[in-house]
């Protein structure tokens, strides 16, 4: 799944230190690092610069390198963890002091390595007191020192092979599984075919066998922020599994592009179609909120979940809110109302109700009622379900 955490930190403790800070955006240099150095100093002012120069943000921003910007839209790989999507740089830096742990040279390249950490001591945050370690390249352009992503540096060596619309990039001591493969091209051709058939692309497939391995891909030493086993970004999926099969990630390259398709939707395709290939992770996943509502109907319910009020409980309800949407589409209208709600407007609460009843013929009261008794299905107080239906 794309993401396994959210944020948690962004507590009122939190809150309140990030507001009391006035401080500039100023890094914090360890004693380790070569100050002395023309170059070094250099880094260390384009890192600074650019976390001035909102990088929270995508436009043609001054201090990333040409190529990665013509190459992709959102061309900082490390943006949408480290940012969660709503926060900006100089939140970041008060709420989580940044400190330049090294300076290093890598051939011609600079390394840079960046800790983000409170200074919380309070048990109640103390599990993300660090943030991430971010670690970024800096190359000479036009006599001038600009970043670089750290994949680029990483994958020179790595090996490569085409199957499908897939083209796996793995590093040399990984043993290439071609009955995986097989399998993955197998998978992409159907979701093509009943999805997607003006579909006339590929994309990288990064194969790493630890979300730190992956990490690096995008930029982080060590991260809380954003950890995941797998991410699907422009061009590319990223995986931390050690495997060329990963039909989650797949549903989210192969899907017809829309941009009014919503989080909950997005990813409830992606368990739908790509997660329930696994059954028993499928059952488990769906279970846990059928638990929840049965379990605690006041703070988790239709509204509650299908409007993203609670958006965590142990797990990103999302997922298995937007897979019991899907189903009950499925169930009522086969893939025509799968390639419906793919087509719909689905950004927000209003927006998905809309959709579904559109695409069902059932009123919201309705669809409410068949959405809980899809999840109902999954409900068991053992966790554990002998055969899932459908």
């Amino acid at each position: 799944m794309r993401q396994l955490f959210v944020l948690l930190f962004l507590l009122n403790g939190f809150q309140i230190f990030a507001q009391e800070s006035n401080d500039h955006i100023k890094l914090f240099v360890s004693s380790r690092v070569d100050t002395t150095s023309k170059d070094v100093r250099a880094i260390i002012q384009l890192y600074e610069n650019y976390y001035k120069s909102k990088p929270d943000s995508i436009y043609n921003n001054p201090y990333w390198n040409k190529k990665e910007k013509e190459l992709y839209h959102d061309f900082d790989f490390s943006r949408v963890s480290i940012f969660q999507g709503g926060m900006d740089a100089t939140y970041l830096f008060r709420a989580f002091s940044p400190f330049v742990m090294s300076v290093e040279p890598l051939g011609e390249k600079y390394q840079i390595r960046v800790l983000f950490a409170s200074n919380t001591t309070n048990p109640k945050y103390i599990g993300s007191k660090v943030w991430c370690i971010q670690k970024l390249n800096a190359i000479k352009e036009n006599d001038q020192w600009v970043l670089e992503n750290l994949i680029v540096e990483i994958s020179k060596k790595w090996s490569s092979k085409k199957s499908g619309v897939v083209e796996y990039v793995y590093p040399p001591n990984y043993s290439f599984d071609k009955k995986a493969a097989d399998n993955a091209k197998g998978f992409c051709a159907d979701i093509i075919k009943r999805f997607n058939p003006d579909y006339n692309s590929t994309f990288k497939y990064y194969v790493t066998n630890s979300i730190d391995d992956m990490g690096l891909l995008e930029n982080f030493d060590f991260y809380f922020v954003g950890i995941t086993t797998g991410k699907a970004r422009e061009g590319m999926i990223l995986t931390a599994k050690g495997n060329e099969y990963y039909p989650h990630e797949f549903v989210h390259k192969l899907l017809p592009e829309n941009p009014n398709r919503g989080y909950i939707i997005e990813e409830g395709l992606a368990v739908y179609l790509g997660t329930r290939e696994n059954k028993t992770e499928y059952v488990d996943l769906m279970n846990k909120l059928a638990t929840n509502l049965k379990t605690s109907p006041k703070k988790i319910n239709f509204k509650s979940i299908i409007s993203q009020e609670v958006k965590y409980n142990g797990y990103p309800t999302a997922y298995p809110a937007g897979a019991g949407i899907c189903e009950l589409i499925y169930n009522l209208k086969g893939d025509d109302g799968l390639i419906q709600l793919m087509k719909s407007d689905t950004k927000d609460f209003e927006g998905i109700i809309k959709s579904v009843c559109s695409i069902t013929k059932l009123m919201e009261s309705e669809v409410e009622v068949e959405w809980n008794k899809t999840l109902e299905k999954y409900f068991s107080k053992s966790g554990k379900i002998e055969e899932m239906q459908n």
